[in-house]
């Protein structure tokens, strides 16, 4: 069984159904491409626990318990443990050069949201996920040479047809 990891934006545009200025066409993008991955067999959906608490800085707390659910019933939510943590560790070392450039590319990037991106990096590669979908270049480039990230390939719903009896 191949096992995907699915990043934040990801989350955000297909469950939250929330999206910016200029993004509102991914919502039914990632609505489809989530559903698709879930009826798919072959496929086991990652969510890495950094990534949830990604998506439920977003939402309001009364709503946290019911999407928890949500992502234990439809999800594999590895945590950031110690396989995780020693991963990073190597990636982020790796990655020193990598991180001036980031810096200079995205200047409002925290050291948090590198981090974070580094964290779900790991927590993939770990946990033997096969690729990351993801739209963050920060994350790209600290996959580089650990996991493939690939961009949301566009699903097409098949629809019923239902012809009238004469």
């Amino acid at each position: 069984m191949e096992i995907v990891c699915l990043d934040t934006h990801i989350l955000v545009w297909g469950i939250k159904k929330d999206a910016t200025n200029g993004q509102e066409h991914m919502v039914p993008l990632a609505q489809s491409f989530i559903k698709a991955l879930g009826e798919d067999k072959n496929i086991r959906v990652m969510v890495p626990s950094v990534v949830v608490g990604e998506l439920l800085m977003r939402v309001p707390p009364e709503k946290h318990e019911e999407i928890n659910r949500l992502f234990y019933s439809r999800f594999m939510v590895p945590s950031y443990d110690i396989a995780a943590a020693s991963c990073f560790a190597r990636i982020w070392q790796a990655k020193k050069s990598v991180l001036a450039q980031i810096k200079e590319d995205f200047p409002d990037s925290t050291r948090e949201e590198l981090k974070a991106d580094c964290q779900i990096v790991a927590i993939a590669v770990t946990h033997g996920a096969r690729c990351i979908y993801s739209y963050d270049d920060k994350l790209t480039k600290f996959a580089d040479g650990y996991i493939e990230v690939r961009k949301m390939p566009e699903v097409v719903e098949q629809l019923s047809v239902v012809f009238p009896t004469t």
